[in-house]
């Protein structure tokens, strides 16, 4: 191991932890700026450091090679054919959850707003910004229970038990 490379592993681990301090903080300021300039700030001190530290990572060698292409595509039946029928129901569950109960929950806060459904479309009005209490309470429950789904899910795949 070359001395440059042992620099290059040691500001990984650095840019790592910072990233884990700011990325989620960063995020949370985001999600919740009240300007356009606030949120675009914001987004850089979000995505800067997790780029700065793949890019960092790929110059230390850490980065796996990417594996080849498969030669031939899986037709949809087939995939679907290999996994268990209650794995399927339960990812199935997970989504339906996950994505009806976010557009009702969002459906639900612009109304209380008075917001028309295209000021949804807008990407620098994010609707988390003025959520209440029991909207991110909402937020976290569906969260928590398509997670814990998907995760019921995995755990019940072939050779899981």
């Amino acid at each position: 191991m070359t001395t440059m490379q042992l620099l290059l592993q040691t500001l990984v681990c650095i840019t790592l932890v910072a990233t884990l301090v700011i990325a989620p903080i960063a995020w949370f300021c985001m999600v919740r700026a009240q300007t356009r300039s606030a949120y675009w700030k914001n987004m850089v001190f979000f995505a800067a450091p997790i780029l700065l530290t793949f890019l960092l990572a790929d110059a230390a060698g850490l980065m796996p090679e990417a594996s080849p292409p498969p030669s031939e595509i899986p037709e949809v039946e087939d995939v679907l054919a290999g996994i268990p029928t209650g794995q399927l129901i339960l990812l199935s569950l997970a989504a339906a959850l996950w994505v009806g109960g976010g557009n009702v929950l969002l459906y639900r806060h612009r109304r209380r707003l008075g917001k028309k459904w295209w000021q949804a479309l807008n990407p620098f009005d994010p609707p988390f910004k003025d959520f209440n209490t029991a909207e991110w309470l909402t937020l976290g429950g569906l969260a928590a229970g398509s997670l814990a789904l998907g995760a019921l899910a995995v755990s019940y795949g072939p050779g899981a038990l």
